[in-house]
């Protein structure tokens, strides 16, 4: 790790003037994201020796990370600036204020955590809903202003993308569209695709209780059926789409083929070696001497096979694909990209109650890295399967790291919480 900093910083003490900022952080969030954010501290920490070229790194990473419309919008890189600057005594007493506030609102809402429950009427009704009244595998929150055009480009996309569509029709996908702020005659007269519930959070709560941190609009929320965050503050629909495509991607493997009817395979009870020595005289059947007119046990015929039905010794079951429908595919694609992302206090949340009074979330840190230092980069990861291990169902996944393959295993409580998750050599999982 002492290597690795030392590589980072200089990479960082090489960074290009103030004025190719933007182009520096473009590159870095192009990187893998736990490198990223760890270069992102390495470079604020350079830079802090040199208070004007502090503040406009600061400037420039939060303008580019927390915008939601922008292309390279990243909570995670704009949280470790935002950590940064309030950590270290480089700014003035009101701007370390302003930029602790403003990481309080970033820590709302985070990836992997439950979001906030609020309330919101709609045109239909005069009844109060709410957020968690909302039953589906995927829960799309879309922030607007009626009176944004973006936000109307926006609606127009929604209305027409397949995915979204098809996944609304099938009941796999609900999509909320809530203006949080007051002008109720700007809302009403507003028009929302079919596909999309219209919500006015009439008690505006979302903005007087800052509920969420909505730093621009419109931006997209996508929680998971149990509400926990998987996109925050998301701007770009093409981006939502894609993760969508990601967690909803594996397909369902037909029934194993039945076993052909018909006679039972036969067994021949005895071993062959026992067979050829001391094979037994069948009843009925004559005894046979040798050529010196001596009896011979080993020419006497052989007795009649015994036929039984064959019983399969019990193993793991045939591994089977995951079902796309099914919320615990989606969750072992979030666990993963959190081990990826290196979010140990988030992949910590979804440990069942007994698994988290034995462990800490420090446990996960560096999980997926320290495969890296055996295996290689990590690469990709083939679709998750269903199958049995030591008589527990369990969710299995290869990793392809740069040399070599790794086999991710995820447990699971009936309710979905993790009740552990292994990284194993390959022949461990596959059949």
């Amino acid at each position: 790790m002492v290597a690795i900093a030392g590589w980072l910083t200089t990479q960082a003490q090489s960074m290009p003037a103030p004025e190719r900022y933007n182009e520096f952080l473009e590159q870095m969030a192009k990187m893998d994201q736990k490198k990223a954010e760890f270069l992102m501290n390495a470079t604020m920490e350079t830079l802090s020796k040199d208070p004007k070229a502090y503040r406009q790194m600061m400037e420039l990473a939060e303008k580019r990370f927390s915008d939601a419309a922008d292309p390279i919008h990243n909570e995670g890189l704009y949280m470790a600036v935002l950590k940064h600057t309030t950590e270290k005594y480089i700014l003035s007493g009101a701007e370390i204020e302003k930029q602790r506030l403003l990481l309080e609102g970033a820590k709302k809402n985070m990836i992997g955590s439950v979001a906030a429950d609020f309330d919101y009427v709609t045109p239909d009704d005069k009844a109060v809903h709410h957020l968690k009244d909302l039953k589906a595998n995927y829960i799309l929150v879309y922030f607007n202003n009626p009176d944004c055009e973006s936000c109307e480009k926006v609606k127009e996309r929604l209305s027409t993308s397949e995915l979204i569509n098809k996944m609304v029709n099938d009941k796999k996908l609900v999509v909320l569209g809530v203006y949080p702020y007051d002008d109720q005659k700007l809302w009403k007269k507003a028009k929302y695709p079919k596909m999309m519930i219209n919500g006015w959070n009439q008690s505006r709560q979302i903005e007087y209780a800052e509920l969420y941190d909505l730093p621009t609009l419109p931006c997209f929320y996508l929680l998971d059926k149990d509400y926990k965050v998987l996109a925050k503050n998301e701007g770009s629909l093409n981006k939502i789409e894609a993760l969508l495509n990601v967690l909803t991607t594996a397909s369902v493997a037909g029934p194993a083929p039945a076993p052909e009817t018909g006679k039972p395979s036969k067994v021949i009870e005895g071993s062959p070696k026992r067979q050829s020595k001391q094979r037994p005289t069948a009843p009925g059947s004559e005894k046979v001497k040798n050529g010196n007119g001596e009896f011979d046990p080993a020419m006497q015929p052989a007795p009649k096979e015994k036929i039984r039905p064959v019983r399969p010794e019990p193993g793991p079951e045939t591994p089977i694909l995951a079902p796309a429908d099914d919320p615990n595919t989606a969750r072992s694609e979030m666990l993963l990209n959190l081990m990826l992302n290196n979010q140990s206090q988030e992949l910590y949340s979804y440990l069942d109650d007994n698994m988290k009074a034995t462990t800490q979330p420090e446990t996960f840190d560096g999980v997926i890295t320290k495969a890296e230092g055996q295996l290689g980069k990590y690469q990709s990861h083939e679709p998750w399967k269903i199958q049995s291990l030591r008589g527990a169902k369990v969710y299995t996944s290869m990793m392809k790291f740069e040399n070599s393959e790794a086999g991710l295993v995820i447990m699971y409580t009936p309710d979905g919480k993790v009740t552990g998750f292994s990284i194993l050599p390959p022949q461990a999982i596959r059949h």
